[in-house]
């Protein structure tokens, strides 16, 4: 997977200042907060090939940091 276009597709600007946040949150939604990058990729991998994982994991880093559209 290709994770700059994951995140564009989810409407999320991946930049210095946010990538620690979204890398936390990610963490935070698949229930390794305490792990280490490695392990937290390895299961995040495994959410993106459950499709009700997947939709609960884009949910959420939606709600937390896709750009607002304007109204």
């Amino acid at each position: 997977m290709e994770k700059k276009g994951f995140f564009e597709a989810l409407g999320i600007n991946v930049t210095r200042e946010n990538a620690k946040d979204i890398e936390h949150e990610i963490a935070r939604i698949v229930g390794l907060e305490d792990k280490r990058c490695p392990e937290i990729w390895k299961e995040t991998t495994l959410w993106l090939a459950d499709p009700k994982k997947k939709a609960v994991l884009e949910r959420n880093l939606k709600k937390k940091f896709a750009k607002k559209a304007p109204r």
